[in-house]
Protein backbone atom coordinates (compact mmCIF):
# COMPACT_ATOMS: atom_id res chain seq x y z
CA UNK A 1 0.00 0.00 0.00
CA UNK A 2 1.20 3.79 -1.05
CA UNK A 3 1.94 5.75 2.09
CA UNK A 4 0.30 8.91 2.80
CA UNK A 5 3.55 10.15 3.05
CA UNK A 6 4.36 9.39 0.47
CA UNK A 7 1.83 10.95 -1.29
CA UNK A 8 1.73 13.68 0.82
CA UNK A 9 5.29 14.68 -0.89
CA UNK A 10 3.67 14.26 -4.77
CA UNK A 11 3.03 18.30 -6.11
CA UNK A 12 -0.58 17.25 -7.16
CA UNK A 13 -1.32 15.98 -3.80
CA UNK A 14 1.07 18.44 -1.55
CA UNK A 15 -2.26 20.68 -0.79
CA UNK A 16 -4.74 17.59 0.65
CA UNK A 17 -5.33 17.12 4.35
CA UNK A 18 -5.39 13.45 5.86
CA UNK A 19 -8.35 12.39 4.57
CA UNK A 20 -8.65 13.50 0.96
CA UNK A 21 -5.47 11.78 1.00
CA UNK A 22 -6.51 8.63 2.20
CA UNK A 23 -9.29 8.63 -0.44
CA UNK A 24 -6.65 8.83 -3.57
CA UNK A 25 -4.54 6.45 -1.15
CA UNK A 26 -7.34 3.64 -1.81
CA UNK A 27 -7.50 4.58 -5.87
CA UNK A 28 -3.67 3.57 -5.96
CA UNK A 29 -2.04 0.45 -7.32
CA UNK A 30 1.70 -0.54 -8.50
CA UNK A 31 2.89 -1.09 -11.52
CA UNK A 32 6.43 -2.24 -12.27
CA UNK A 33 8.51 -1.96 -15.80
CA UNK A 34 11.89 -2.60 -16.84
CA UNK A 35 14.57 -0.27 -19.02
CA UNK A 36 13.04 0.98 -21.78
CA UNK A 37 9.53 -0.82 -21.51
CA UNK A 38 6.98 1.57 -22.40
CA UNK A 39 4.19 2.68 -20.25
CA UNK A 40 1.89 4.23 -22.39
CA UNK A 41 2.27 5.82 -26.17
CA UNK A 42 1.78 9.09 -27.34
CA UNK A 43 -1.91 9.50 -28.96
CA UNK A 44 -2.85 6.40 -27.18
CA UNK A 45 -6.37 7.02 -24.71
CA UNK A 46 -4.78 7.21 -21.00
CA UNK A 47 -6.77 5.11 -18.37
CA UNK A 48 -4.18 5.92 -15.52
CA UNK A 49 -3.07 9.40 -13.88
CA UNK A 50 0.67 8.32 -12.92
CA UNK A 51 3.25 9.09 -10.04
CA UNK A 52 6.74 7.90 -10.41
CA UNK A 53 7.49 5.49 -7.14
CA UNK A 54 10.96 4.42 -7.92
CA UNK A 55 13.45 4.68 -10.49
CA UNK A 56 12.85 7.25 -13.31
CA UNK A 57 10.50 7.95 -16.52
CA UNK A 58 11.02 9.34 -19.28
CA UNK A 59 8.56 11.66 -21.56
CA UNK A 60 9.58 11.12 -24.89
CA UNK A 61 8.65 13.08 -27.90
CA UNK A 62 8.66 10.22 -30.29
CA UNK A 63 7.29 10.29 -34.30
CA UNK A 64 4.68 8.21 -34.77
CA UNK A 65 6.63 5.56 -37.15
CA UNK A 66 9.77 5.85 -35.04
CA UNK A 67 11.16 3.77 -32.18
CA UNK A 68 11.79 5.42 -28.91
CA UNK A 69 15.10 7.65 -29.30
CA UNK A 70 16.80 8.70 -25.92
CA UNK A 71 17.43 11.66 -28.10
CA UNK A 72 13.43 12.49 -28.19
CA UNK A 73 13.59 12.43 -24.27
CA UNK A 74 12.03 15.96 -22.69
CA UNK A 75 12.14 15.36 -19.53
CA UNK A 76 13.28 12.69 -16.91
CA UNK A 77 10.86 11.84 -13.60
CA UNK A 78 11.95 10.43 -10.44
CA UNK A 79 10.27 10.02 -7.32
CA UNK A 80 7.40 11.41 -6.38
CA UNK A 81 6.76 13.29 -9.71
CA UNK A 82 3.45 12.63 -11.48
CA UNK A 83 2.56 12.51 -14.94
CA UNK A 84 0.26 11.74 -17.23
CA UNK A 85 -2.15 14.73 -16.70
CA UNK A 86 -3.95 13.91 -20.13
CA UNK A 87 -6.00 11.74 -18.50
CA UNK A 88 -7.69 14.01 -16.28
CA UNK A 89 -8.13 16.99 -19.35
CA UNK A 90 -10.35 16.50 -22.47
CA UNK A 91 -9.78 15.75 -25.25
CA UNK A 92 -8.35 12.39 -23.11
CA UNK A 93 -4.73 11.53 -25.41
CA UNK A 94 -1.19 11.42 -24.63
CA UNK A 95 0.68 13.90 -25.72
CA UNK A 96 3.88 12.04 -24.97
CA UNK A 97 5.02 8.91 -24.13
CA UNK A 98 6.42 7.56 -21.21
CA UNK A 99 9.44 4.69 -20.66
CA UNK A 100 11.27 3.59 -18.05
CA UNK A 101 14.26 5.14 -17.83
CA UNK A 102 16.26 2.94 -15.22
CA UNK A 103 16.77 -0.66 -14.70
CA UNK A 104 13.18 -0.72 -13.12
CA UNK A 105 11.12 1.56 -12.25
CA UNK A 106 7.65 1.42 -9.93
CA UNK A 107 5.04 3.44 -10.35
CA UNK A 108 1.46 4.48 -8.79
CA UNK A 109 -0.95 4.05 -11.00
CA UNK A 110 -4.48 6.03 -10.44
CA UNK A 111 -7.45 4.86 -12.42
CA UNK A 112 -8.45 8.18 -14.18
CA UNK A 113 -12.46 6.91 -13.60
CA UNK A 114 -11.96 6.94 -9.99
CA UNK A 115 -9.89 9.69 -9.63
CA UNK A 116 -12.68 11.90 -11.36
CA UNK A 117 -15.21 9.97 -9.26
CA UNK A 118 -13.08 11.14 -6.35
CA UNK A 119 -13.23 14.81 -7.67
CA UNK A 120 -17.25 14.50 -8.39
CA UNK A 121 -17.77 13.61 -4.86
CA UNK A 122 -15.34 16.42 -3.06
CA UNK A 123 -14.75 19.15 -5.16
CA UNK A 124 -12.45 21.26 -3.13
CA UNK A 125 -9.86 17.66 -3.67
CA UNK A 126 -10.46 18.21 -7.56
CA UNK A 127 -9.80 21.70 -7.38
CA UNK A 128 -6.55 21.17 -5.19
CA UNK A 129 -5.06 18.67 -7.75
CA UNK A 130 -6.16 20.25 -10.84
CA UNK A 131 -4.74 23.18 -10.17
CA UNK A 132 -1.47 21.72 -9.25
CA UNK A 133 -1.38 19.40 -11.81
CA UNK A 134 -1.78 22.72 -14.29
CA UNK A 135 1.18 23.79 -12.32
CA UNK A 136 3.05 20.40 -13.84
CA UNK A 137 1.22 20.56 -16.91
CA UNK A 138 2.37 24.15 -17.91
CA UNK A 139 6.39 23.18 -16.54
CA UNK A 140 6.09 20.58 -18.85
CA UNK A 141 4.54 22.37 -21.91
CA UNK A 142 7.55 24.78 -21.74
CA UNK A 143 10.04 21.80 -21.41
CA UNK A 144 8.36 21.06 -24.77
CA UNK A 145 8.48 24.66 -26.44
CA UNK A 146 12.23 24.51 -24.76
CA UNK A 147 13.00 21.49 -26.48
CA UNK A 148 11.38 22.37 -30.11
CA UNK A 149 12.82 25.45 -30.28
CA UNK A 150 16.63 23.57 -29.83
CA UNK A 151 15.94 21.43 -32.12
CA UNK A 152 14.76 23.45 -34.45
CA UNK A 153 17.69 25.99 -33.82
CA UNK A 154 19.88 22.76 -34.42
CA UNK A 155 18.53 21.58 -37.71
CA UNK A 156 19.14 25.65 -39.07
CA UNK A 157 22.56 25.11 -38.07
CA UNK A 158 22.89 21.79 -39.94
CA UNK A 159 21.72 23.17 -42.92
CA UNK A 160 24.05 25.69 -43.54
Amino acid sequence: MISLDFLENVEAFSDLDDDQLTAIQGCCEIAEFKREEEIFAAGETPEYFWVVLEGQVNLTLDAPEGPHLPENTITTLSEGMPFGWSSLVPPYKYHLSAHCASRNCKTVSIPKDRLLQLFEDDAQLGYKVMSKVMIVAGQRFHQLQDEVARRRGHDIINRW
